[in-house]
């Protein structure tokens, strides 16, 4: 019986060639995909990525990858539009009614901005936007929404939101 050639070179230590990813530099860690893999490495720029990725790539290799039955399990719980490139993050409009006032303390000075039809009054000055209103008190580019408390901080806005 003829045995063929692995088109892989993975070492036979695979713990201690993992431990060894551990604190080598990116680039060492894209020559040893590429020696181990007989591949080019994924165009990945984080080195903890790239290396828990080959990590994950050698043992799959050497021990087997998932299942059949861990893919079809995977399969049925995972919903097929999670399995397409998601869509990016829409930000929710803002719908204030004309009249409303809202109010910021910026720097211990309480500020008053009010909602007309088409825009923003503020010290008898009209805005197109909240976010140039923001931008006059603060002194800097702001999110309008956010600067006067209608989006929290860190929080990724999403579709459907109000």
């Amino acid at each position: 019986m003829i045995r063929r050639r692995s088109k892989t070179r993975i070492p036979i230590d695979i713990e201690r060639a993992l431990q060894q990813l551990q604190n080598m530099p990116i680039v060492g860690v894209r020559e040893l995909w590429t020696d181990w893999l007989n591949e080019a490495p994924p165009r990945c720029q984080s080195k903890e990525v790239l290396r828990g990725l080959l990590a994950w790539r050698v043992q799959a290799q050497r021990y087997g990858g998932m299942s059949r039955e861990a893919k079809r399990r995977l399969a049925q719980i995972t919903p097929a539009s999670n399995l397409a490139r998601p869509s990016p993050k829409i930000a929710p409009i803002v719908s204030l009614r004309p009249g409303t006032m809202l109010t910021k303390e910026w720097r211990g000075v309480m500020h008053r901005v009010h909602v007309l039809d088409s825009g923003y009054a503020y010290e008898g000055k009209a805005f197109s936007s909240l976010s140039a209103v923001a931008r006059r008190i603060a002194g800097t580019r702001w999110s309008g929404p956010r600067f006067f408390g209608l989006e929290a901080k860190g929080q990724a806005p999403s579709a459907g939101q109000s």
